[in-house]
């Protein structure tokens, strides 16, 4: 059996404030003041031609998620090629990974654990999400206008 203690059931609403606080601080060194917008608990930027997300969200007792993510296009139709090669670029990207949700739209994500969150993690993620969302957003929508 491993050494790791199994994940707690429940939610921890003062961990999701202490994360809300730590990305507040974040947001104020990587951002000017007039760039990142929240509206309720989501925080949005531009970048390019995407508009970047974070997110942070109950996970158990001892940790919260912190969501970065980016809709590339909405409504698509992938074919079944498209849809692999979907799965091949998830192989090949560090950080990240493309989806598909049940509306159909193309999504760009990566979820990092709240609890020890640091800035260059942190940085890392929504760099990441911004540069590689906006790389491919065109792609997809083209898919979509098909």
């Amino acid at each position: 059996m491993p050494k790791f203690k199994l994940l707690h059931t429940g939610e921890n609403q003062a961990l999701v404030n202490e994360t809300y606080k730590k990305i507040d601080g974040y947001i104020a060194e990587l951002f000017h003041e007039d760039e990142v917008i929240q509206i309720d608990d989501m925080y949005s930027f531009s970048f390019g031609t995407v508009t970047v997300n974070i997110l942070v969200r109950p996970w158990h007792s001892e940790d919260v998620l912190v969501d970065v993510f980016s809709y590339l296009a909405e409504d698509v139709s992938l074919s079944k090629a498209q849809l692999d090669e979907l799965l091949r670029m998830n192989a090949t990207i560090p950080f990240g990974s493309f989806g598909l949700s049940v509306d159909n739209s193309v999504k760009f994500s990566y979820t990092l654990a709240g609890k020890n969150l640091d800035k260059n993690e942190f940085s890392a993620a929504v760099q990441n999400i911004a540069a590689i969302a906006d790389q491919y957003d065109e792609q997809f929508e083209i898919i979509a206008t098909e």
